[in-house]
């Protein structure tokens, strides 16, 4: 199917769990862990050739700020522009490290402007953004609408809804606008010990968070490669020295056995079909292992993953083919 589909096996293998020993009784895992990256779609569609975007800072601040910013920096040496900065790092690292490739570019030259407690900014008029496209060309425009700081009565400087951003189309259109709260996807954060390292880091990776809106982007995952009987261990064998043709030979004769075996067979066969990108071959011989396991009364770990794994191959269906349109 192409490289959008395609999954980036890695070198490590390691055995789930380690064999436990009482009593003479041995319990081993019955499963290897299989890590591979798997391509997720970006959120938003900013084209598929030499797409561009002029990264901007506004730099509205809100009148609090100016008191706030200048106690962050009395403790940390910590500057508005700093934080803005390593946001910017981690939005051109992530784009960089995404398949669509997306040239960031950096705008300067806009000067502070103090705007009142609470206020949120209205959107750039399409003059401004016309104006700021005299310079750039035609291109999307990432916007830092304003970056303020909550501080607590000891200091410390929450991480919370500090950065809000606009992303802008070539017209102007507002497609997009979060902040570092909802792209993190966590509660108010308080942060602890006021480490000057952490907070930058904080902003950086939620610049990361926001490149993957805007790009594909490979994602670690995991998949379960059954060794639980003896047919199955010898596929095994041959899949860890490459013999891709062997292993399958041996696990697609497994599936004749009874259902536990076979079910598990299924699941090491429906990688093979993921790899190639036939999300709809591996699905659909999952469902029918998962049929069987349910027909004989089974519902156990193994159960539980097949029905975990088909809903992530729904999802891969889903997300191929707005893959493909980012690319």
């Amino acid at each position: 199917m192409g490289n959008n589909v395609r999954c980036r096996v890695k070198a490590a293998w390691r055995t789930i769990g380690a064999c436990l020993l009482l009593g003479g009784i041995v319990s081993c895992s019955s499963y290897k862990i299989l890590d591979i990256d798997v391509l997720h779609p970006g959120k938003l569609n900013v084209g598929t050739k030499n797409a561009q975007i002029l990264f901007i800072d506004r730099k509205l601040v809100h009148q609090l700020d100016s008191l706030t910013a200048h106690q962050l920096f009395s403790s940390l040496r910590l500057r508005r522009n700093e934080v803005v900065n390593h946001f910017y790092n981690g939005v051109r690292d992530g784009l960089r490290n995404g398949v669509q490739p997306i040239l960031l570019v950096k705008g300067l030259g806009l000067n502070t402007e103090y705007i009142p407690d609470g206020y949120t900014p209205a959107p750039i008029s399409p003059e401004g953004i016309a104006a700021l496209e005299k310079v750039s060309g035609q291109m999307y425009i990432l916007s830092v609408e304003y970056c303020k700081f909550g501080v607590d009565d000891a200091g410390r400087l929450m991480l919370d809804s500090n950065l809000f951003v606009r992303l802008y189309d070539p017209e102007g259109v507002v497609v997009d606008s979060a902040t570092t709260h909802k792209l993190d996807d966590v509660d108010e954060t308080l942060f602890e010990g006021n480490s000057y390292d952490i907070i930058c880091n904080f902003f950086y990776n939620n610049g990361v968070k926001y490149a993957e809106r805007l790009t594909p982007t490979w994602k670690p995952e995991e998949r379960r490669i059954y060794t639980n009987n003896r047919l199955l261990n010898l596929g095994y064998y041959y899949f860890e020295n490459e013999n891709d043709e062997e292993a399958r030979r041996i696990w697609n004769a497994a599936l004749n056995l009874k259902p536990k075996v076979a079910a598990s067979a299924a699941v090491n066969l429906a990688w093979f079909y993921e790899k190639d990108g036939n999300f709809s071959s591996a699905k659909a011989l999952l469902e029918a292992a998962l049929k069987t396991l349910q027909a004989n009364n089974i519902s156990n770990g193994l159960s539980v993953y097949i029905t975990d794994y088909i809903k992530r191959l729904e999802k891969r269906i889903k997300d191929e083919t707005k893959i493909m349109e980012q690319l």
